[in-house]
């Protein structure tokens, strides 16, 4: 029972992690050339899905493309996205198939990626040649 208990405090912290993310993810593109706007992650009325706010996330993917930035901020920012897309995808499997140790680590292993890219971007450590 105690496993049990620690898989679900993982899960409801990597939960938290994952809306955190969501909000510097939020900033970092507000503060973009041509700022854009994505809603925050909150379930459409009694469903636990914030399909807006991924909808919305993943059209980022294609509307990054006309910023006025280098390429390789490009590409980071639809790494990062992309590895937010799959700690959410991980974390939503794990409550509904439970809560697997592998797919736990694997969500914690996106989000550190998306922490990483968070951290390049905001430094700005980023070159044509790199990503």
């Amino acid at each position: 029972m105690a496993d049990h208990d620690n898989h679900r405090e993982r899960l409801l912290t990597l939960m938290e992690a994952l809306l955190g993310a969501h909000a510097f993810v939020q900033a970092l593109l507000e503060d973009l050339p041509l700022p854009v706007t994505i809603p925050d992650p909150a379930p459409e009325g009694d469903e636990d899905t914030p399909t807006q706010a991924l909808l919305a996330l993943n059209r980022v993917r294609r509307i990054i493309q006309d910023e006025p930035i280098t390429e390789a901020r490009k590409r980071a920012f639809n790494h990062l996205i992309l590895d937010w897309f799959t700690a959410y995808e991980l974390l939503v499997l794990t409550k509904v198939a439970g809560p697997a140790p592998w797919r736990l680590d694997a969500a914690e292993f996106s989000l550190d990626r998306v922490v990483t890219w968070i951290e390049l971007i905001e430094e700005g450590d980023l070159e044509d040649d790199e990503s």
